[in-house]
């Protein structure tokens, strides 16, 4: 878990999939940063590695598939603000997110 909060790009597409289910490409467009990267770290340390967001649609674009991905986890919609990356309101809001992510993991393996 604190693997997927120990990245900027990671902790960006978090605070935007506690917004609704998203996709690598339009997080890349609203992040102004380069496919490939956010493609790598939702899919390959996101959903694969941490195993805090899943896939939950393809959508057929262009001759290619755009995929969908959520939380695993009901993440809370009451974090703070995020701040600017590298602010004490960044580090507040990682914070926050670990401690809810921490505890809903807790209470998804008690129900088990």
């Amino acid at each position: 878990m604190l693997s997927a909060l120990n990245h900027p790009v990671r902790r960006g597409i978090l605070r935007e999939l506690i917004g609704g289910p998203n996709s690598a490409s339009k997080l890349a467009k609203g992040f102004e940063v380069d496919l490939g990267i956010v493609s790598y770290h939702l899919n390959q340390v996101l959903a694969k590695q941490c195993k805090v967001v899943e896939l939950v649609d393809t959508v057929p674009r262009r001759g290619s598939v755009e995929k969908i991905y959520e939380p695993r986890l009901e993440l809370p919609a009451d974090l703070p603000d995020p701040g600017a990356p590298g602010s004490r309101e960044e580090a507040l809001w990682t914070m926050t997110l670990a401690a809810r992510l921490l505890e809903a993991t807790e209470a998804q393996k008690a129900r088990k």
